[in-house]
């Protein structure tokens, strides 16, 4: 599989799986539009490290619920890398899992919805005409496995999440005569420079139903992205991949 020759936007891409995703993508040719929201020097350090590997790469920051921020970054990277033909909706806002009648409506859903689903919303809604124009696009969308465990104080993440994978299945059914593949990945619990939220007695209990016997890796996520990414897999779309060592089956 070779990705040279095309653009890849990655939200949330500074650190964690999207930084794995930014490399991988950049690993197999891609130029790689590497978005962050905050934390330049991280997503300078992604940059960096894609360029000295002999890739190309370029830094943008927007805020991706501000549908205003989202046009111009992508404006700014087609001026510097090429029109976008693969958008990785990675960008997420975590909110402390919290029982459903603790949660606070203001608090819980709007950051998430905000960010995890109008986000994505409009980071499509700026990206697609180019790819319709051009006949070839690949969206990939990240999603998680929560969907299929149902575990309590995940009501507001879930149920955002779950609005996720429609919008992805129903916009794979409109873009599919455009030559557009609409894909969802669902990584279970990974390991991350960044903490996992939940405590270690948690972690044990959850690593004892997954079948591979660990917790995953950002490299685990970033296969399945990949894959989706590619020509060859242009008779695939509207399809959730669950990466979790066999804990969930979509």
């Amino acid at each position: 599989m070779t990705l040279e020759g095309r653009v890849a936007l990655v939200t949330g891409a500074n650190r964690s799986i999207g930084k794995s995703i930014s490399l991988a993508l950049a690993g197999q040719g891609a130029s790689v539009a590497v978005h962050f929201y905050s934390n330049s020097n991280d997503a300078n350090a992604v940059v960096d490290e894609i360029v000295s590997g002999g890739g190309r790469a370029a830094a943008f920051q927007s805020d991706v619920s501000n549908r205003d921020e989202v046009e111009r970054m992508v404006a700014e990277c087609s001026g510097a890398l090429g029109p976008v033909n693969i958008l990785v909706n990675n960008a997420r806002q975590l909110v402390k899992g919290r029982t459903f009648l603790e949660l606070n409506w203001e608090d819980d859903y709007v950051p998430q919805i905000e960010v995890m689903l109008r986000g994505t919303f409009n980071c499509c809604q700026a990206i697609l005409p180019s790819m319709i124009e051009k006949g070839w696009g690949r969206i990939i969308n990240i999603l998680s496995t929560v969907l299929g465990e149902h575990r309590a104080r995940t009501n507001s993440y879930g149920t955002v999440k779950s609005a996720l994978l429609y919008f992805s299945q129903n916009l794979a059914t409109e873009m599919g005569p455009h030559g557009i593949t609409v894909n969802m990945v669902s990584p279970g619990l990974t390991v991350t420079e960044r903490p996992i939220l939940h405590s270690g007695d948690y972690q044990k209990e959850y690593i004892k139903e997954i079948p591979a016997g660990r917790l995953g890796t950002p490299g685990d996520v970033v296969g399945a992205v990949v894959f989706f990414a590619g020509d060859e897999t242009s008779y695939i779309t509207g399809v959730n991949m669950a990466v979790s060592g066999g804990k969930v089956f979509f």
